[in-house]
């Protein structure tokens, strides 16, 4: 209840929220409590609906999508960046094994929005770089809310679901999330 009552309160806060919601919602994914906070934004508890209303087109045009599409540059193009990197800096007697992770992790990322494997890959090893995705998370849903790049997800932030977005009347300047995303690569690769 607490997390409800928090999520509401972020909810008045525009792109400020969101972007506070996107942040909490990595970091709490180590113990599962993200889906308490999703429930707030994602769904009908608090009168947002952010999924439904995106995929029933009964939403604010605008405004409808702005707790989804952040996570679009992060799901196909951050964690992927950091797969890559991760990868590539594996010891030399572990690279082999390490990189055949790291594509599977990437490409469930990129594909469908899974991000699980890749994000335990590394929250326990090195919490500092958990933190920092989810600081970069919360940027970047700030970033998607403030310039309106809305699209949604049925299942999460992957190709499968940026593709059916695109098809959707209440998405709004998509393209910039694909920009977005380029960015979030090299950051990503390079942190």
């Amino acid at each position: 209840s607490g997390l409800v009552s928090f999520g509401e309160g972020i909810s008045k806060l525009g792109p400020l929220g969101a972007g506070i919601y996107g942040f909490f919602n990595r970091l709490l994914i180590p113990v599962g409590l993200h889906h308490a906070l999703n429930s707030v934004f994602w769904f009908d508890l608090i009168g947002i609906n952010d999924i439904g209303n995106f995929w029933a087109s009964e939403g604010v045009k605008g405004v409808t999508g702005m707790y989804q599409a952040g996570f679009f540059p992060i799901m196909m193009f951050g964690l992927p960046g950091a797969a890559l990197a991760m990868a590539q800096r594996a010891d030399e007697k572990n690279k082999k094994t390490i990189k055949a992770l790291m594509i599977a992790g990437a490409l469930a990322s990129f594909l469908t929005g899974v991000t699980e494997p890749l994000e335990f890959a590394f929250m326990f090893a090195a919490p500092q770089l958990y933190f920092i995705h989810a600081l970069l998370t919360g940027i970047s849903v700030f970033v998607a809310a403030k310039l309106q790049a809305y699209a949604g997800f049925g299942f999460s932030a992957g190709l499968i679901d940026f593709f059916l977005s695109s098809k959707n009347p209440m998405r709004n300047n998509m393209w910039i999330l694909i920009i977005m995303g380029l960015v979030f690569f090299v950051l990503y690769y390079l942190i």
